[in-house]
Formats: structure tokens, sequence, C-alpha cells
């Protein structure tokens, strides 16, 4: 009687042994349960914890990534709109004699301008994806503080 309940014993426990094996291969609910049942109780960390882990902190620096990009071509889209509109706008304007001359000169300070803020929204995005790289300073510096119409003609006057 003994020899046959330590055998049925032996063979459910194997039974049981193959059962779990096949399910942490094939199964990642009953994966995920048994490491985290072994994690809980053993203090142990486990692949499978390890992973899950890193995949929701991947999860969360790609929604970061995907909002910041998506705030840029917003941002992008609409300044691109109001510069085409204005530049638009001001064709009609710039036939005019005298007054044309300074409807260029504030169209082209206004595109500069927007020209400047794209850029410094290109670098926050490059901040917010994590990128080390930067706009260039001297784009920057060129756009966004643009010599003066002095500077430029010594420029010219030097070449």
């Amino acid at each position: 009687m003994f020899r046959l309940l330590g055998r049925s014993l032996l063979l459910l426990v194997f039974a049981g042994s193959v059962t779990s094996n096949i399910l942490l291969l094939t199964s990642t609910t009953f994966n995920a349960a048994v490491s985290t049942a072994l994690a809980a109780t053993m203090g142990v960390r486990t692949v499978s914890s390890t992973l899950s882990a890193k995949l929701t902190a991947s999860q969360s620096r790609n929604a970061t990534r995907a909002a910041a990009t998506r705030k840029f071509g917003r941002s992008l889209a609409a300044r691109t709109s109001r510069v085409a509109a204005r530049s638009l706008a001001a064709v009609p304007a710039e036939a005019v004699p005298y007054v044309g001359a300074a409807v260029i000169v504030g169209t082209l300070s206004y595109e500069l301008y927007e020209a400047c803020q794209t850029l410094n929204d290109l670098n926050g995005l490059y901040t917010s994806l994590g990128i080390s790289e930067e706009v260039p300073a001297d784009a920057l510096s060129y756009i966004c503080d643009p010599p003066s119409l002095d500077e430029l003609m010594a420029g010219e006057e030097a070449g």
C-alpha cells in the first residue's frame, strides 16, 4: 500500500514538474506568476521580472519621446502655416513703391524670428529625446542674432 502511494506521489510530482516546465516555456502569464511568486517569497530577482521592469521603463521613455515629437510637429506645422500665410499676404504690399521695402524688411524679420523659434524648439526636442546633439551654435546665433547691415556690408567689402 505504501509502495503504491509512494509511486503515485512520485508520478504526480513528475507530471507536475513536466507540466510546469511546459507552462513556464509557453505561457507568459504562468511564467510571470511563478516569477512574481519567486521574487516575493525568496527575494530573488528573476529574468522575467528584470525584463518586465526594463520593458515598462522603455515604454515610459517611448511615450515621453512620442509626446515630445508630437508637440514639436504640431508647433512646426502651425508655425509653417503662419509664416506661409503672412508671406503670401505681404506680396501685394511689397509691390507698392517705398512701402514695399518696409514690408519686405518686416516680413524678413518675422521669418527670421520664426526660424529662430523653430531652432529653439528643435533643441528642446533633442533634449526631450535624450539626444546630446544640438543645433550648431553658429547657425543658431546667425539666425537668432543676425549680423547688422553694417557688419554684412563690411563682410562684402572685405571679400
